[in-house]
């Protein structure tokens, strides 16, 4: 199309021209329906269609910035509407009446402009980039006023929600599943979001109230049906289930709302949040206090204020009770609520000075970034159409970039229970997210070590993500001395007996693993020295229990580790000789590295193997010192039987005939 990002930004000087050069209504009036007007070969040619909607975006950013154009905010005055009913001036009522022309063109203007909009999300949703392009240039071009006082401008965030919600509904291509293109989100992102932080915060902002519907239409749809099946039921229907379209689409929604999401990089502190040339539209030096209120709570569709406001007085509360609960130790009764009363004064009080002290608006503090950024992805998580595949991204993204940086991890503590219920990969996944919280925030788990053991099937060594899972196990048994011998006998046995076939890398690991496991407790030695006495058949009895999910229910410190010697016997090399010496390791050998074992593939055994080859062949090779006679030895069943005889007078290699 040859438009490029340049489209992108505030109106520049040339279309804040002088009334002189402005058009007349008229002519505005007839240039927006001919240009409004979408015909087929619009819809058919891009590139066409492209000029006509950026064309039409410049109009309305001249609109707007001649001020003939309000988006936000009535274009009448009520002061001169109340000096015509007290006073009755002339004057006064032709003022009224430019108001109400004023307000009517206005009124013109922005159903013009909303039909606008509804052409670039269509197009959008066709997955034309030129379109995505446009819209993001109207979105840059159509600034708010930041609450009543003009302390600033600011992006207007209802414009951002429908772009983010064309970006994510996108058109049905035929073949019954809506999905959209990986290039539309990375122009989003790379041009568009990343390079503007009050791009990114409303964008968040936005993702979470497209969450937040998503997730009431699938509840309400779920009341609805419920009620529907128990009139069914009355009435004695045959109550038959038909699969839901829109289930589909809420799927697809969710998906594309998290793919978003992943791709976000937040600031981690207020300096990086300082530069204007970081914001689409550069934040004003001070907001009054009044002002920010009244600009987080002016509008339903664009309110996030309300949960950030109400956290931090939860914050304050909690602190100024701690502070009554100091100082009433000595005191009962009325004096109790007395300070009660105040101290709920004094955290209005100290929030008021908070607020004043930074003067910033949210989109400027990075704290107000984490906290969009932790509700977005609750918002999306709880989605419970939300497909398996966008979950096991999800719970990949979570313990490394997303639970280190918000402002309340434990908040994602529900989710990942959730999500450990899946099963197979999902779970394992999962159970990453519940470690990090329960080693770095806190999280009291009890039923962890048994949902791991759960884990450890021979399944999972053959599984993508099995590097995770064994460096997961890795954390969570060989760096704690304080589990219980059964809990430590009973991984053991398990890992043991998943090794028998597991492949040779997943084999090593467990035998690594293993090792330092009965060097580090050694109340589990017992394991490898049970059964020496081979006269008793007793002891060579496996009270193990394999189909125990419990560890504490799985018997493993009344038998033994008989899988070492059958590792004995492994077609690998490597894995044979590490089975024997499992077991007899004294106090001077040192640990084994596990992380050296978390990269043993069939590519690096095998390499391992032919480099260990090509050392040998360097090395002389050894040859048999005695000459065979004939391709069968003199005792063998066949000897003679393929001798050729020789001609007469002809001697052997020995001098005989």
């Amino acid at each position: 199309t040859g438009q490029t990002m340049t489209a992108i930004g505030p109106a520049s000087s040339s279309t804040k021209g002088g009334d002189d050069d402005a058009p007349t209504a008229s002519e505005t009036a007839s240039k927006l329906k001919k240009l409004l007007k979408r015909s087929r070969q619009h819809v058919r040619n891009e590139r066409d269609d492209a000029a006509r909607l950026d064309e039409l975006r410049r109009l309305f950013a001249g609109l707007i910035a001649r001020g003939e154009l309000i988006l936000h905010g009535s274009a009448t005055s009520g002061s001169s509407a109340a000096s015509v009913d007290e006073g009755g001036d002339s004057s006064s009522s032709d003022n009224v009446n430019k108001n109400d022309v004023k307000a009517r063109w206005n009124a013109f203007l922005k159903g013009r402009h909303d039909e606008f909009l509804s052409q670039l999300g269509e197009s959008v949703r066709a997955g034309r980039k030129s379109a995505l392009r446009t819209f993001c240039g109207a979105v840059a071009s159509s600034p708010r006023s930041i609450g009543s006082g003009g302390g600033g401008r600011m992006i207007d965030e209802r414009l951002l929600y429908k772009l983010v919600d064309a970006l994510t509904t996108p058109g049905d291509d035929g073949s019954g599943i809506m999905t959209t293109e990986e290039g539309m989100l990375g122009l989003f992102d790379s041009e568009f979001v990343k390079p503007h932080r009050d791009v990114q915060y409303f964008a968040m902002l936005s993702v979470k109230k497209l969450a937040a519907e998503i997730y009431d239409s699938i509840t309400d749809a779920a009341t609805v049906s419920s009620k529907k099946e128990k009139l069914d039921d009355k009435k004695g229907g045959s109550g038959e289930e038909t699969e839901d379209a829109g289930d589909v689409g809420s799927s697809t929604r969710a998906e594309n709302l998290l793919r978003i999401l992943l791709r976000m990089e937040i600031v981690s502190e207020d300096s990086e949040l300082t530069n204007p040339d970081a914001f689409l539209i550069a934040p004003p030096a001070r907001v009054a206090v009044d002002e920010e209120e009244d600009s987080d709570s002016s509008d339903d569709e664009e309110d996030d204020g309300e949960a950030d406001d109400s956290s931090s007085e939860s914050e304050s509360e909690s602190e100024s009770e701690n502070e009554s609960e100091g100082s009433d130790n000595n005191n009962v009764g009325d004096k109790r609520k007395r300070d009660g009363s105040a101290s709920a004064a004094s955290a209005s009080a100290s929030k008021r000075s908070r607020r004043s002290s930074t003067g910033k608006p949210t989109w400027q503090q990075s704290t107000k970034h984490r906290r969009i950024l932790q509700e977005s992805w609750l918002a999306v998580l709880k989605i419970p159409t939300l497909p398996n595949r966008a979950l096991k991204q999800a719970l990949q993204h979570l313990p490394t970039a997303i639970l280190p940086i918000v402002s309340a991890p434990l908040r994602f503590a529900d989710v990942c229970t959730r999500a450990y219920e899946v099963g197979g990969v999902t779970s394992l996944l999962a159970l990453h997210s519940l470690f990090v919280l329960m080693m770095d925030h806190g999280l009291e788990y009890p039923k962890f070590y048994a949902s791991l053991y759960r884990l450890v099937t021979s399944r999972n060594f053959y599984a993508k993500h099995r590097t995770r899972f064994f460096r997961l196990l890795t954390n969570c048994l060989a760096k704690s001395d304080m589990l219980p011998a059964y809990v430590v006998a009973a991984f053991c046995k398990r890992l043991a007996r998943c090794a028998l076939t597991a492949p040779p890398s997943g084999a090593l690991f467990v035998l690594a693993l293993i090792s330092n496991l009965l060097r580090r407790h050694g109340e589990c030695a017992c394991l490898v020295h049970r059964g020496t006495g081979r006269g008793d058949d007793a002891s060579l009895e496996d009270k193990f229990d394999a189909d125990a999910q419990d560890p504490a229910q799985a018997r493993a410190l009344e038998s033994s580790l008989w899988e070492l010697a059958a590792l004995e016997r492994h077609c690998h090399p490597a894995v044979s000789a590490l089975a024997r010496s499992v077991g007899t390791e004294n106090e001077k050998t040192p640990m084994y590295d596990m992380d050296e074992f978390l990269l043993h593939t069939y590519k690096s055994l095998f390499e391992t193997e032919r480099k260990r080859i090509n050392q040998k062949k360097r090395m002389a090779v050894p040859l048999t010192f005695e000459k065979p006679k004939s391709l069968f030895t003199d005792t063998d069943i066949f000897a003679g039987l393929l001798s050729v005889p020789r001609p007469a007078g002809e001697k052997g290699s020995d001098g005989t005939n």
